[in-house]
Order: structure tokens, then sequence, then C-alpha cells
């Protein structure tokens, strides 16, 4: 399937968001997703263990042919985040295109330079493209806090409120 739908730059937690709920396959067939070598990295990192996100970083892992990964010099250096985050506000920064994360430090710090978004935004394309119900937007949202032990986090509680008002 062409990707037709806009092109988003995913770091690990979105990754591990998407996976873990079973959506990262629908978000490849329908979005352009790139990231970086420091994101691999990570995954490779919680792949070596035989827990939940080791399970889930191998299954994305084995998806790697179906998004773009790219290096970044950092040039720009945001001084309270990671230095993968910092180069993958850097990429974003660079390609102009939106990151995607659940990260609120990164969001925080990124926003006034960047366009980012929280994971459940992929919730919300889909219901406004047709791929999704809201219903299974929302079952979807529900499973992702309790997978995430979001609890009734801001990220969760924002996404509930916009899909619901959809």
């Amino acid at each position: 399937m062409a990707k037709s739908f806009g092109s988003y730059i995913l770091d690990t937690s979105a990754f591990i968001s998407l996976e873990s709920i079973g959506f990262l396959s629908k978000v490849l067939q329908v979005f352009s997703v790139t990231t970086t070598n420091s994101v691999i990295k990570e995954l490779e990192a919680f792949a070596k263990h035989d827990d939940t996100y080791g399970k889930i970083a191998k299954e994305i892992l084995k998806r790697i042919s179906e998004f773009t990964v790219e290096s970044c010099e950092i040039t720009e250096s945001i001084k309270y985040i990671e230095p993968t985050d910092n180069e993958l506000y850097n990429l974003a920064l660079k390609k102009n295109i939106p990151l995607i994360t659940d990260e609120t430090k990164l969001v925080h710090h990124a926003r006034e330079k960047i366009e980012v978004y929280f994971t459940p935004v992929f919730l919300v394309l889909s219901i406004e493209m047709k791929q999704i119900s809201k219903k299974e937007a929302l079952d979807k949202l529900e499973n992702l806090k309790n997978r995430r032990n979001w609890g009734n986090n801001i990220i969760y509680l924002v996404f509930k409120d916009q899909i619901e008002k959809l």
C-alpha cells in the first residue's frame, strides 16, 4: 500500500506503545515512518531481555525494513533531554517532519521549535481517515493506558477527551 498520509519520526517510546497494542503494523501501512540509529540501538538493548518490553522490541525490530532509519548530526541541543531525544529532535528540525513520542519532557522542551505529538495521535488520525472506529480507538487507548501503566496521566486524559469529541 502506498504511504500517502504523511511522514512521522518515531522515538523508542512511540514504537513500544504502538506495538504493545498491536497498532504498529497499521501505522506502517498508512504512514511513512522514520527513526534514528540511536532508537534502533535502544530497541536492541530492550530485545536482549525476555520480559514484556524485550518481546515487544523484538517484534519491532522484525519490521525494520518497513521504516527508514537515518543518522542525524546533533547541531542544536536541548540540555534537559537525552542524547537519543536530541538526535530525534535534530532530525525533526532538519526534515521538518513531526516527532511522535510518549516523553512529556521531550514534548515540553521541543514543542516551540518542532511539531511534536504524543503517540495516541495515530488513533485520532486513524479515526479521521476512517481506518478505525471511535470505539476501536477508545479500546486501544484504554489498552495502551494499561500496558504502559499510564493511569490517568495527561496523555491518556487528553486523548480520551479528544477521541470522544470526534
